[in-house]
């Protein structure tokens, strides 16, 4: 996965979902995001297993690709 994003965008995509994602979580993988690139847009998940976020952002992608 290769993409460029606007950095001011992406920030403020972070901080959104950093609340949600909390580092002393009982189960590991919760306190991770999922970045999904595919037609120029750039999704970012987080859950807690109760609430999800989604953060969608426009991007230019060179390799598309989830991490």
């Amino acid at each position: 996965m290769k993409i460029t994003v606007e950095r001011d965008e992406l920030l403020r995509a972070l901080n959104h979902i950093q609340g949600l994602v909390e580092k002393r979580n009982t189960v590991p993988i919760l306190s991770n995001i999922l970045l999904d690139v595919n037609d120029n847009k750039l999704r970012i998940f987080a859950t807690d297993m109760i609430i999800e976020v989604v953060q969608s952002l426009n991007c230019d992608v060179l390799n598309a690709g989830k991490t």
